[in-house]
């Protein structure tokens, strides 16, 4: 009867424990760590916290780095175990690996080591054109490729409209945006080729944005990711933009 008692607790299901995480993440650099100030609350229920250092280089050793803990607000984050870069172009390497990383993927993250000392930078996404000219013409070419085309096929198989402009913004209309929106880097815009979503309901929305973020399916690349579904954007409601990159016509 024990073993039988013993077999019966053994089979009952787990309930899984509530991950809970300080701070917010942002675009940039975003590093986890541990608070060692006693009289933080954070700290003393070991709750791992956020710190957002956005944009830039920077080198730290996990254990010895103190940086601000966004709960007591004094520097005492002291044990980074990883690192998160969001929306940004970015390199990290370690003492104990002679080969960086480099990556422009919306989202990463790196498991940081004890012992070992990193370098990261990250910078804002841009484009890597060469002229306004290079620039749309391989905005055009993007947009007409095997990979777009893919995913496109793949959102329509599911009833979710796609709506595609016939052609890029004509320059003109570039021109005014580029000078009085980026003070004149082209290199900023990113809406010359585009194509809109459009959803009758939230959860088909949340589909759609889950399977163009599997965009490597496609051999897309995910670039940024900006959600103002459930937060009010400076001009939209209820909206999700997400830079689609395709690695051979960069």
């Amino acid at each position: 009867l024990k073993d039988e008692k013993r077999g019966q607790e053994a089979e009952q299901l787990k309930k899984e424990d509530e991950k809970v995480e300080i701070g917010e993440t942002k675009s940039g650099i975003n590093l986890q760590g541990y608070c060692t100030n006693m009289d933080c609350l954070a700290a003393k229920a070991k709750l791992p916290v956020w710190i957002n250092l956005g944009f830039g280089d920077i080198s730290f050793n996990p254990d010895k780095t103190a940086y601000s803990c966004p709960d007591c607000g004094q520097p005492t984050v002291a044990l980074i175990v990883k690192v998160m870069v969001f929306n940004a172009e970015h390199t990290i390497s370690s003492s104990d690996n002679s080969i960086p990383v480099k990556d422009n993927h919306y989202q990463c993250f790196y498991p940081i080591k004890l012992g070992s000392s990193y370098e990261v930078k990250a910078k804002k996404i841009r484009q890597h054109a060469t002229s306004l000219e290079d620039l749309i013409s391989r905005s055009e070419d993007a947009m007409i490729s095997n990979e777009i085309i893919n995913l496109v096929a793949e959102l329509q198989k599911y009833l979710i409209t796609v709506v595609k402009p016939p052609k890029v913004k004509d320059t003109v209309r570039l021109l005014e945006k580029i000078q009085c929106d980026y003070d004149g880097d082209y290199n900023q815009v990113f809406d010359i080729g585009r194509f809109t979503i459009l959803c009758d309901n939230a959860t088909k929305l949340q589909t759609a944005v889950a399977v163009m973020k599997k965009a490597e399916k496609f051999n897309l690349i995910v670039s940024e990711d900006k959600d103002f579904f459930e937060r009010q954007s400076k001009t939209h409601h209820r909206f999700h933009n997400i830079k689609l990159y395709v690695p051979k016509h960069d």
